[in-house]
């Protein structure tokens, strides 16, 4: 059995984030396939903690806002491990666009002490899963030490339950309802999609803190989904979901994954959804 643990900020019982989400559902598939999976908070994490583990497990560290500088130096010389990059964490704003929206100028973090610490961890690991192409491309360009051979698009994980689920409830009768996401966030601020379904004379309805299967049900019976972020949103779940259960879809350029060739209907979001954990794990056994 291999031994791997997971190191993050947060995890599903702490928050339900996409990208919490999604590590969760790679650590359930793990534990199916049979590999040792721990679970670790990055504050919690310590270096001696690493020390005495290297020998036996695998990292695969998510999102590390929290974690220790002195522990990524010591990874980067000693551990095998993976980074799974959910947004772009070489910027200290964690987005270019925001970067250059509060700063006034291009982001440039690469070129700081910290940012060049988190080139090097990068540059290290072992593999480094990118949730979509662009992405990936923007990444590399602030990166050049990332090698090719290294880097993999993943996309974002569904649980085999979750898409079950979907799948059970896509052919549901839907209303005229357009939904937005009520949020206040810098990137995905529901005032554009407002704005949009005024303008253009559609039903909408704005959605948030949903229990996860209720708000499948609710884009199930939705004609559509507006998502309009203002900065890089790199694959965001609710696109895939609502993709997946018949949603009419309006997105702008910042819906990262839109262009690539699996998200072009229903049926093909769905078969790629079903392979991302086979194509995540088989690279560790």
């Amino acid at each position: 059995m291999k031994k791997v643990a997971f190191i993050s900020d947060y995890f599903i019982n702490d928050l339900i984030g996409g990208a919490e989400l999604t590590t969760n559902a790679i650590m359930q598939y793990g534990i199916e396939r049979d590999f040792n999976i721990r679970a670790v908070h990055c504050a919690k994490m310590t270096l001696n903690a690493v020390k005495n583990s290297k020998d036996d497990f695998h990292f695969i560290v998510c999102n590390f806002t929290q974690l220790q500088d002195e522990i990524k130096l010591f990874m980067i010389k000693n551990c095998s491990y993976s980074i799974v990059e959910y947004d772009y964490k070489i910027c200290k704003y964690r987005s270019f666009e925001l970067h250059q929206k509060i700063e006034g100028k291009p982001c440039d973090c690469e070129t700081t002490l910290a940012g060049k610490l988190n080139s090097a961890f990068f540059g290290y690991a072992k593999k480094v899963w990118f949730m979509s192409k662009k992405q990936k491309n923007m990444i590399q360009e602030k990166m050049p030490v990332l090698k090719e051979k290294n880097c993999e698009v993943l996309n974002s994980v569904f649980s085999t339950g979750d898409l079950n689920f979907m799948r059970s409830i896509k052919d549901n009768e839907k209303n005229e309802n357009y939904l937005i996401l009520d949020s206040s966030s810098p990137v995905k601020p529901s005032t554009l999609g407002t704005d949009y379904a005024k303008s253009n004379n559609l039903k909408y309805e704005l959605i948030s803190n949903l229990p996860y299967h209720e708000l499948l049900i609710k884009m199930s019976t939705s004609k559509g989904l507006i998502f309009l972020p203002v900065a890089s949103d790199t694959c965001p779940r609710l696109v895939m979901e609502a993709r997946m259960l018949g949603c009419d879809l309006i997105l702008n350029e910042h819906v990262q994954h839109k262009d690539e060739p699996w998200f072009v209907d229903a049926e093909q979001c769905y078969k790629h959804m079903v392979n991302r954990a086979d194509a995540f794990w088989s690279f560790y056994e």
